[in-house]
């Protein structure tokens, strides 16, 4: 089983079979935080994406606009016309009698955000997790054995799951689900810049990201 990610991370594959079976993850920048992104890929959407010869989509204004659309359908007002009309081919269609459509879906599911401590775990990793705390389950792995009192209460009050990893991962704290007030658009715009980094990933372990590419686990 091999890590789809970039070097430093502590998710190897023995965690993921045991944390987070059946996904994959990839080390990414996530709202200007380097962290592993697991998650689930939506194949359909991927290779959607491929045929129009789309990529990531990290542009914060349009993804809150198609964010919020009802039924994937865009108002019929002189803003929504004049952006739609000069995106690519695959993100919107048009519609005689609605105008543009949305075609373009999240390419991925968000299933946790992990921040790694090569050493030991301290409270600004678990600040950094709480972060996405409207989005998924968060966790800190921590690279040393010893854990802080002050470090197990951050977790355990923010909800962010602690693991550490040597000398055998133990989970201390599990994770919470997602909650909190999102921000619109955000969700999307995360699952865009973790799919941003795993097409780059997978580019680089088989030369495209194609539907079942080698950068998985």
């Amino acid at each position: 089983m091999r890590r789809a990610g970039e070097p430093g991370g502590l998710l190897d594959g023995e965690l993921m079979a045991s944390l987070f079976p059946d996904r994959r993850v990839v080390r990414a920048e996530l709202d200007g935080r380097l962290v592993d992104a697991v998650f689930h890929l939506d194949v359909e959407e991927h290779a959607r994406r491929v045929r129009c010869g789309l990529g990531a989509m990290c542009y914060p204004r349009l993804l809150r606009r198609l964010a919020d659309l009802s039924n994937g359908v865009l108002p019929l007002d002189p803003g929504p016309l004049a952006e739609t009309s000069l995106l690519p081919d695959g993100v919107v269609e048009w519609s005689g009698l609605h105008g543009p459509v949305r075609l373009l879906q999240p390419p991925l599911v968000l299933e946790a955000v992990v921040v790694p401590a090569v050493g030991r775990a301290q409270t600004r990793h678990v600040r950094v997790a709480d972060r996405f705390a409207p989005y998924a389950p968060r966790w800190v792995i921590s690279g040393d054995q010893r854990v802080d009192a002050s470090v197990l209460v951050a977790a355990s009050v923010g909800g962010v799951g602690l693991v550490v990893r040597w000398p055998e991962p133990e989970v201390i704290a599990s994770a919470a689900p997602a909650a909190g007030r999102a921000l619109p658009g955000q969700a999307w715009l995360l699952a865009e810049q973790a799919y941003g980094a795993w097409l780059v990933v997978s580019a680089r372990a088989g030369g495209h990201a194609g539907v079942g590419a080698a950068a998985t686990v």
